[in-house]
């Protein structure tokens, strides 16, 4: 009998733990898909507007939702739950991409400033303070130098410098040939490699690597890491489409930046519709730098 009164005791505890398990759920469900549709319309806002205000009048809605991430990163630092991209993980490496891609940007920017008195932009991406080339740096630096942590940095330096002169020659090379648009030409610099890199730069490279590899990626990764796993789970899907729909707009539209300027007519609808919103006025805004020219011309 005691068994008996046992048991009954135990299935009542139980039973009211399991309803609270599955209504909590539910409501993180609920809550996740809340952030992804506000995320949505949030993005779709800034696209919208970024078309129709400039490049720079629209760069403080980013910084806004940047804000918002730190500040609710920060106000959650201490609560025990799971860690986000934990590890070396896609969503990381994707992350380290998009910082290099704003600090290059950011980079270019204040050299351009210091040099000429003017703020040119430097983004490669329309829609987003991106520059890929810095973002591919970093991305490179991350999966090939920073997962073997016992390297002596020397090595570290010399892979720096070979994957950093590498990155912008193949960068230079797309640009040219597939794009017909040159971000740069070094073939008047010291040491040049057929006018797409410099052995100077390439140093400089090698520097930036080592500082990356040693100290750069180490913060990042806590950085990331410190956002709640859910929060972070459900913020990603929507800001991977936004970038992905970024860069192949861009893209596309920059292909077409370049055929137009060798006297080629719009032969279908995509075409005809990028002339219309992505004329050579406006791809100034973004590609402003001596372009449609070949290496050394």
């Amino acid at each position: 009998m005691a068994n008996t009164k046992s048991s009954k005791t135990t299935t009542k505890k139980t039973t009211p733990k399991q309803k609270v398990v599955k209504v909590t759920t539910k409501t993180t469900k609920a809550s996740d898909i809340w952030i992804q549709v506000g995320l949505a319309v949030y993005f779709t806002a800034y696209f919208i507007a970024h078309h129709f205000l400039g490049v720079y009048n629209v760069r403080w809605i980013l910084y806004i939702g940047l804000a918002a991430l730190v500040a609710y990163i920060i106000k959650t630092k201490n609560n025990k739950e799971p860690k986000f991209a934990e590890g070396f993980c896609f969503y990381k490496v994707f992350l380290v991409y998009i910082i290099g891609c704003m600090i290059g940007t950011y980079y270019e920017e204040i050299l351009t400033f210091c040099r000429s008195g003017q703020w040119l932009s430097r983004q490669g991406i329309i829609y987003g303070p991106f520059n890929p080339v810095y973002g591919f740096g970093f991305l490179i630096f991350t999966v090939l130098l920073c997962r073997n942590t016992k390297r002596k940095w020397y090595w570290t330096y010399l892979y720096a410098c070979l994957i950093g002169g590498a990155t912008e020659m193949v960068s230079s090379w797309i640009g040219e040939y597939i794009f017909k648009a040159n971000a740069w030409d070094y073939s008047d610099k010291f040491l040049n490699i057929m006018g797409r890199t410099t052995i100077p730069y390439m140093l400089f490279w090698g520097a930036g690597g080592l500082i990356f590899v040693k100290l750069v990626y180490p913060a990042l990764s806590k950085f990331i890491e410190l956002l709640p796993k859910r929060v972070g789970n459900a913020i990603m899907p929507t800001f991977l489409i936004f970038v992905a729909l970024s860069h192949v707009v861009s893209y596309t539209a920059l292909f077409r930046y370049g055929t137009r300027s060798e006297g080629k007519v719009a032969s279908n609808a995509i075409e005809k519709v990028l002339d219309e919103h992505f004329d050579d006025n406006f791809m100034k805004q973004y590609y402003d730098n001596p372009a449609h020219k070949k290496i050394g011309e």
